[in-house]
């Protein structure tokens, strides 16, 4: 199972807000799904059908929205975490999320708002020095808005539902066919991905976090490039 933005794939950036993907990695990635007899999954604060354009013609097993979307397999429907009037609710939610943190980051230079399917993302990696300051916005309009959290990371605030968070979403891969049964495997880079290191650790598999600083996960890659090696490794 893996993390795509920071782990496959670079962070977005103020100029590029669709990541860059090498244009090898669909063929690897279905390599890997070959090599693991189908146990192969994304698992992304991005919606579901994001990955059918960024990775188009391949689909994989998603866990998508921090586990709030989520397809079992390629050609599955997609499940949410809610339906019907609760998720109109989290969706009308999202577009004022959307209005305020445009509104804030008109305001400081560097920052961009990234709007996933249903998460909203305030992006800072070109101005770390406002870090501080972004959280503190993301944390009150949570307060205001108890359907979402704050999920911090490395040079982002995002906003996601707080029936959502990646640990929830490998639990249920790992609740099914193909990958039921099996040693779980995640390679993350953020500290959203610590809640999946955490369930996957639990169940006695391996976690991997990608590039510096504390983790729950015990083995490490340096960067993208690795995790790219590491996988072409193992579907050679």
């Amino acid at each position: 199972m893996l993390d795509f933005d920071g782990t496959l794939v670079p962070y977005a950036s103020e100029t590029r807000l669709i990541p860059e993907v090498d244009p090898r990695l669909p063929g690897l990635l279905e390599r890997l799904v070959q090599r693991t007899g189908g146990a192969t999954a994304i698992v992304s604060g991005r919606g579901v059908a994001e990955f059918d354009k960024l990775l188009g013609p391949i689909q994989l097993a998603i866990s998508g929205a921090h586990g709030f979307e989520f397809r079992a397999a390629p050609n599955s429907p997609i499940e949410f975490g809610l339906a019907g009037e609760n998720l109109n609710r989290i969706v009308e939610g999202l577009e004022r999320l959307f209005a305020l943190s445009s509104a804030w980051a008109e305001k400081h230079r560097g920052v961009y708002v990234e709007r996933k399917s249903l998460t909203v993302v305030l992006q800072f990696h070109d101005a770390l020095e406002i870090a501080d300051l972004a959280c503190q916005f993301a944390f009150d309009t949570c307060k205001v808005m108890p359907d979402f959290a704050l999920q911090a990371g490395r040079g982002v605030a995002e906003f996601r539902p707080v029936v959502a968070d990646k640990g929830c979403g490998i639990g249920r891969l790992m609740a099914r066919v193909p990958f039921s049964g099996r040693i779980p495997v995640f390679i993350g880079d953020d500290l959203a991905d610590e809640a999946g290191f955490l369930i996957v650790n639990s169940l006695g598999g391996i976690s991997i976090r990608v590039g510096p600083g504390e983790s729950n996960a015990p083995y490490r890659l340096q960067d993208t490039r690795e995790v790219l090696a590491f996988i072409n490794s193992i579907a050679a």
